[in-house]
């Protein structure tokens, strides 16, 4: 009997567990299920802007709004990202910059769309089977990567994004470090008003 149970227990080892991969959502799917998106993150850029910020954001239907805090704990930058613009403030020096400007600080943003960042926020990979557009001269230097990882309860969830110019040395890798799906509205405009005055 001592034997057996001996062999019992060598044998009956605890299987590891493995949590299932849940297919991730698309994102008509996520904005019919919820209406909002908010979290947190940071972004780290090597380039022509050097320097880590960490940020907040909120994103509604095809829009978002992000408010960049500076090593400090200051309220440093703001954007709005619409399917057909990108505007940002300068908290600190108290002004509004150019699109262009906005393309040195972020220069993915050549090549990812506002829609794709909006759909990156939801958890949502973007389809990059070609550079939206781009010359190819151009997208052959560049590189575009996401990652997946756990995040709270969800197990594959996506987020990191990494952008690399290699011709001209600049990345920018954002990391999404909280992510919550709601079911309320939220007045973008407002939340812009009251934070820019």
């Amino acid at each position: 009997f001592l034997v057996f149970l001996l062999l019992f227990i060598g044998c009956a080892r605890q299987v590891p567990h493995v949590s299932p991969i849940i297919p991730q959502k698309t994102y008509p799917q996520l904005i019919d299920e919820y209406i909002s998106c908010s979290g947190h993150g940071k972004i780290d850029s090597r380039g022509f802007f050097q320097g880590a910020l960490s940020f907040t954001f909120i994103s509604q239907n095809d829009s978002s709004f992000f408010q960049f805090k500076d090593p400090l704990g200051r309220k440093a930058l703001l954007m709005w990202l619409t399917p057909v613009n990108v505007t940002a403030w300068n908290l600190i020096e108290n002004k509004q910059y150019t699109y262009d400007q906005i393309l040195e600080f972020f220069p993915f943003l050549q090549v990812v769309e506002p829609t794709d960042i909006t759909k990156f926020l939801w958890g949502v990979q973007p389809d990059y089977k070609k550079l939206n557009g781009v010359d190819s001269k151009v997208s052959s230097h560049i590189a575009l990567q996401f990652g997946n990882e756990e995040l709270g309860s969800v197990q594959n969830a996506l987020v990191t994004a990494s952008f690399n110019d290699k011709k001209i040395n600049q990345s920018v890798n954002i990391r999404i470090k909280g992510r919550t799906l709601q079911r309320n509205e939220i007045n973008l405009q407002k939340v812009w008003k009251l934070i820019h005055s």
